[in-house]
């Protein structure tokens, strides 16, 4: 397991609306800088290109809640931020995604590691409502499902300006523009983008490499082979730019055995044509979770 997840993942689940659910969402972390213009970041930039070019290879419109190329229809995607302030060791902003029916929809949660232990929050619910010509979202706003909050206080907060209360102000002066909610919404939209980060394999210069974490293969195997069930297994893929990728990682042909039970990150397919075809995220041998267990991912992003 990636070790930020590992050490959030505990309290975040105290703040969760719905932590029933919480297995059926992959993982994605990347760490940004407190005081970097997001927009500049190497990840956002060339997600950014890759969705622009696969928009004009394919018959879909992306830009749209119900087609936007998200990597799993449900995602966690983490940005840990290095703070500034000793009070605050790092902040990781989570953006819980989710698409059902055709709805876009995002939980957004804090978590900060302080000194002496952590501190988890439910900030806003936030519902894609629908995209502008250049392909930014427009989000709403509002309060997470379920959660105890004064209504009127969130919508005075929202509507409040940033006045440089953040750290993209100390980048940028135009953020201090923003008001809270139009800057909740600018973040949602840049995790959203970075989601897809490596998803376009004909179209981009990145690829996936896998490193695995599973701390007993061996041990799964032989229960396997004694028909019990085997431990669920969890492995960090990691996405990076091709030129600084290894080489021993890349695949090499020949067959393999029927994997174990997973799910497969959306992705685009380039057909002979031309032509690019979104596939979706799947769970790849679904029917043999029982005898073979299932092999969790995360995902851990380099620019």
């Amino acid at each position: 397991m990636n070790p930020i997840v590992a050490e959030i993942f505990p309290y975040l689940t105290k703040v969760l609306v719905n932590k029933k659910e919480v297995l059926d969402y992959r993982w994605i972390v990347t760490t940004i800088d407190a005081y970097g213009v997001l927009q500049e970041d190497g990840i956002y930039k060339r997600a950014h290109e890759d969705i622009q070019k696969a928009a004009l290879t394919t018959d879909q419109d992306l830009f749209t809640p119900e087609n936007y190329p998200m990597p799993f229809e449900k995602f966690f995607f983490v940005t840990k931020i290095n703070e500034k302030n000793p009070q605050e060791l790092y902040r990781c902003n989570v953006f819980q995604f989710q698409r059902i029916d055709g709805e876009l929809t995002c939980n957004l949660y804090t978590v900060l590691k302080q000194p002496v232990g952590f501190k988890a929050h439910a900030l806003l619910f936030l519902n894609c409502a629908s995209f502008q010509e250049d392909g930014q979202f427009l989000f709403e706003a509002g309060s997470l499902p379920g959660v105890d909050i004064d209504l009127e206080r969130l919508k005075l907060r929202l509507d409040e300006p940033v006045n440089g209360q953040s750290a993209l102000c100390n980048a940028d002066s135009s953020y201090s523009d923003m008001t809270w909610g139009e800057h909740f919404c600018h973040t949602t939209h840049f995790a959203l983008v970075c989601a897809t980060y490596g998803m376009f394999g004909p179209v981009s210069n990145t690829l996936h490499y896998y490193s695995t974490t599973n701390p007993d293969p061996v041990r799964n195997a032989q229960k396997i082979a004694r028909g019990n069930r085997p431990k669920f297994e969890w492995v960090t893929t990691v996405i990076e730019p091709r030129t600084t990728a290894p080489a021993l990682v890349l695949h090499k042909g020949g067959t393999h055995a029927s994997p174990k039970p997973h799910e497969r990150r959306a992705h685009f397919r380039r057909l002979k044509s031309g032509k690019s075809v979104l596939v979706r995220s799947t769970v790849i041998n679904k029917d043999k979770m029982g005898d073979k267990g299932f092999v969790f991912h995360d995902y851990q992003m380099t620019p």
